[in-house]
């Protein structure tokens, strides 16, 4: 047991460690407010869909070398998002 407790204390001297779970609590509250909500309202596929949308924006940055392609999926992806929410 105190093995592990030992682990645990050298793994937390790193300061990436300590953000990726503060990280990581935070995306889950996130998460899970978020997704009872879109369940509730029948979304709960918008995330595959936009997967697909920014997936084929990565495709096209590529085809076009787009140095920085974050540039142009990120807005692409947003932009799907609100039609299709503003679709259904």
């Amino acid at each position: 047991m105190f093995d592990v407790i030992e682990k645990i204390q050298y793994y937390m001297q790193y300061p990436f460690v300590r953000y990726a779970l503060i990280v990581g609590v935070l995306v889950s509250l996130c998460s899970s407010l978020l997704g009872v909500t879109l369940v509730l309202k029948r979304f709960s596929f918008i995330g595959d869909g936009l997967s697909h949308v920014a997936f084929g924006a990565l495709a096209i940055a590529s085809v076009l070398k787009v140095a920085d392609q974050t540039l142009l999926i990120m807005p692409i992806t947003m932009i799907a998002a609100i039609f299709i929410l503003r679709s259904g």
